[in-house]
């Protein structure tokens, strides 16, 4: 069985999921010390008007991304 996920990009606002991974090592390494691990619980508060930054919600905590980096936290579909 294939197991399916969506990015972080994809959610809508104030749609909730669950972290996966995050793909890309580098990223990680920035984002985890911030309180993004797999299994947290994400909340896309709000995405910016022209769709290159998303504010999300982590576990509490409040964080601002790039569309490039949104794009390589997988989250369960």
């Amino acid at each position: 069985m294939q197991r399916r996920f969506r990015t972080l990009r994809d959610l809508r606002q104030h749609e909730t999921a669950r972290t996966i991974s995050i793909a890309d090592p580098a990223l990680a390494c920035k984002l985890t010390p911030m309180g993004l691990l797999p299994g947290s619980n994400i909340e896309m508060v709000r995405k910016s008007p022209f769709g290159n930054a998303y504010y999300i919600k982590a576990d509490g905590v409040r964080l601002a991304l790039r569309e490039e980096e949104a794009a390589h936290i997988l989250l369960e579909a």
